[in-house]
């Protein structure tokens, strides 16, 4: 028991700017260890566990956080506590979809230099880079924003005691509070914003799932 609380002191511990950093150390390392233009001779079986295990992570993870935890989280769990759990969520979710993409953009592109695409290869590198790009702005740039302002949100909320409401809430009252309706205004334009890049990438991952299911399976 000491030993979990311990670590979940330490990941309570985490700041965004702690997110964002290890976001950009994984960008770099992405970059600086970009595939060259040679292709692999003969890929090993660890690369290509590193391709379709990151890929299903990455897949996985976007259709549990976007289809079962947010909405399972939304109505069962009291306001203030549905917003402190998204405001640990977000950051872990977004730089896990970016290690994820970035393993898998990086092994697909060792295998598939640009130079020897074929038809589809470029559908599907465009895919991977979109779910790259995708993740990466999430993290870097619209995590900080959703954290900052939901926060914000329902500590007004709280204050004005419903924060223990479960599910919908009606806010009209407290949207006549010209800093209240400020932050639930940023904090769902920065949400949408967020949603927005996810069902790209979910999306873009989808696509890339045809390709890898039309390998296995003569269509």
């Amino acid at each position: 028991m000491g030993n979990l609380s311990q670590v979940s002191s330490n990941f309570d511990a985490l700041r965004m700017h702690h997110f964002q950093f290890f976001a950009v150390v994984v960008m770099v390392c992405f970059l600086s260890f970009f595939p060259s233009r040679r292709k692999l001779e003969s890929p090993s079986v660890l690369h290509g566990m590193m391709h379709l295990g990151s890929f299903a992570a990455n897949f996985g993870a976007q259709l549990w956080v976007t289809l079962v935890a947010g909405l399972t989280m939304f109505y069962s769990l009291p306001r203030h506590m549905f917003g402190k759990v998204q405001s640990k969520l977000f950051p872990m979710f977004f730089l896990w979809s970016l290690v994820c993409s970035s393993i898998t953009l990086y092994t697909f592109l060792a295998q598939h230099p640009w130079d020897t695409w074929e038809n589809g290869h470029l559908v599907q590198a465009v895919s991977l880079s979109i779910c790259f790009v995708t993740a990466g702005l999430n993290s870097l740039v619209v995590s900080p924003l959703i954290v900052s302002a939901m926060l914000k949100t329902f500590k007004m909320e709280v204050d004005a005691g419903v924060g223990d409401v479960i599910g919908y809430a009606d806010m009209k009252e407290l949207k006549k509070n010209p800093q209240y309706f400020a932050s639930y205004r940023k904090f769902r334009r920065c949400h949408g914003a967020s949603a927005m890049l996810v069902v790209s990438s979910l999306v873009a991952n989808t696509v890339y799932l045809y390709f890898l299911t039309s390998r296995c399976i003569p269509l």
